[in-house]
């Protein structure tokens, strides 16, 4: 039974980085809830799982990103990586002393909120010449960003991120898009070097404390590099209308879905 759990985890997350993957997102939102319905372990156990695979994924894209479509504004990157990994660190760390219930509320909160900033699609007016306006020229293109108005947000939704066991990206690209005024596309692929930063100190920070299933780490993780691989050099065929629309939707789908496990 367990072998069968495996095998249908696995093709489930096969599916699921493939279609992250074109939106520069971990899977984080739906690998949870998928561990948590089809394997039946612990929320914390999933949440490290998670945040592995989560790591695992983004290094996968982050060279198709980076390299094929010149979509990561490395400066930028950094910076928020820094805010990013000190905050998903914190979260992961503290995690286990809070009830599993909160952290499931806190997590379809988080997605729904995330979906909302994305349907709204109003972001804020940036004129180069105000205080914290960065102007930015690399390879991928030229905007200016309100880097002030990122650094508060970004550190909170790498600290939820950290703590529930999930990616960041599905509010941190809303955010860095609607705050920041960074374009779509830039965001998606900066945010594969986030991903990397938040999920990889989160891991740490659930690590520290134990528990990690190395054996279900090794065998996901070869569904996650095939289905990222595939994903990420789809994405330049997705107008960025229906990349909004989708990822949005692909939200609003897993906070239902862990709103009807936490009414079971």
């Amino acid at each position: 039974m367990m072998m069968l759990g495996i095998a249908v985890a696995a093709v489930l997350i096969f599916i699921i980085s493939l279609v992250f993957s074109m939106f520069g997102k971990g899977g984080g939102e739906l690998y949870l809830p998928v561990l948590l319905t089809v394997m039946s372990i612990a929320f914390y156990a999933a949440a490290g799982v998670s945040l592995f695979l989560i790591f695992f994924q983004s290094i996968s894209m982050i060279f198709v990103y980076s390299h094929k479509h010149r979509l990561v504004d490395w400066k930028v990157a950094i910076v928020l990586a820094l805010v990013v990994g000190a905050s998903s660190f914190l979260g992961g760390f503290i995690s286990e002393g809070i009830p599993a219930l909160y952290l499931k509320i806190t997590f379809s909160l988080f997605l729904i909120i995330s979906a909302l900033l994305l349907f709204l699609n109003k972001s804020i007016k940036v004129e180069l010449g105000r205080f914290g306006i960065w102007h930015r020229k690399f390879s991928g293109g030229e905007y200016n960003l309100h880097i002030v108005y990122l650094v508060v947000p970004v550190a909170l939704a790498g600290f939820l991120a950290g703590m529930i066991g999930i990616s960041g990206g599905g509010l941190i690209v809303p955010i860095a898009v609607l705050l920041g005024g960074m374009p779509i596309r830039i965001a998606m692929g900066t945010n594969t070097f986030l991903v990397l930063a938040s999920s990889s100190m989160g891991f740490a920070g659930h690590a520290v404390n134990g528990g990690i299933d190395w054996m279900l780490c090794t065998v996901l993780g070869i569904s996650i590099l095939a289905g990222s691989q595939i994903g990420s050099h789809m994405h330049a065929k997705v107008n960025e209308q229906s990349l909004r629309l989708g990822l949005a939707a692909i939200l609003i789908f897993a906070a239902s879905w862990m709103i009807l496990r936490m009414m079971m």
